[in-house]
């Protein structure tokens, strides 16, 4: 792994850190790839009992994906398409590991960075931290980001946060049900690691196969967003 991608195993918690703080956490291609691939690594690793989901510094826990990452060939097309694979890689690790993933927001999440923290098992969000899908304020449609919302809370929350592209304080998305816990800074990882010992203790087949069962009408709204997105890009490059 590279130094902006900390995998570091904790006792039985393996915790995943973005460590890009001067980009806000966005995450190049590069990036994605390999969180994606630490979570796969994890299934078969029998110390891992929980996967864990931070950002470095205080302000993001992530920017999602970066946007402005340069293609090294210069080849501009085939990058966004590696992009949107490894990012659709990491949304699908995350849903299909049968082990808990918890996100561990010390900042604000902000568009794919929100879609990581909504798609954990369980999210504990600092107080000062927000989410925000603001894909709309720069003109790209979000997909996923309205699926995932409104699967998890139906059209009126899709509607309020995907169409004004405002964020969202961590507290009010405690009361609709989209963060587990509030907590001051000094409490973040101790109420996170509390939650991930909580869900990693449970019986093991038990608690995936009630995973996959709960998941599966996002997995079938992320390939609906999927089919959409690539409809949209076909039709931009033409």
């Amino acid at each position: 792994m590279d130094d902006k991608l900390l995998i570091e195993l904790r006792g039985s918690l393996l915790w995943v850190t973005f460590n890009r703080p001067e980009k806000a956490n966005a995450l190049t291609a590069n990036m994605l790839r390999n969180a994606a691939d630490a979570i796969v690594a994890a299934v078969n690793n029998a110390d891992v009992h929980a996967v864990m989901f931070n950002g470095a510094g205080e302000r993001f826990f992530s920017a999602g994906v970066d946007v402005r990452e340069k293609p090294d060939d210069g080849d501009v097309s085939a990058h966004k398409k590696r992009r949107s694979a490894a990012h659709a890689a990491l949304q699908d690790a995350l849903l299909d590991i049968p082990k808990p993933v918890v996100a561990v927001l010390n900042g604000t999440a902000i568009g794919g960075g929100a879609m990581w923290a909504l798609l954990a098992d369980a999210c504990v969000a600092v107080d000062s931290a927000e989410l925000s899908l603001p894909e709309i304020d720069i003109g790209i449609a979000t997909f996923s980001g309205a699926n995932i919302l409104e699967v998890l809370g139906g059209r009126a929350l899709a509607q309020d946060l995907i169409q004004s592209g405002r964020r969202m304080p961590a507290r009010e998305a405690h009361t609709r049900g989209l963060i587990n816990a509030v907590v001051a800074r000094a409490e973040l990882e101790k109420a996170a690691t509390g939650i991930a010992d909580v869900l990693g203790g449970k019986h093991r087949q038990a608690f995936a196969d009630n995973k996959r069962w709960i998941n599966r009408s996002l997995k079938a709204a992320l390939a609906q967003a999927r089919d959409e997105h690539a409809r949209h890009r076909a039709a931009a490059d033409h």
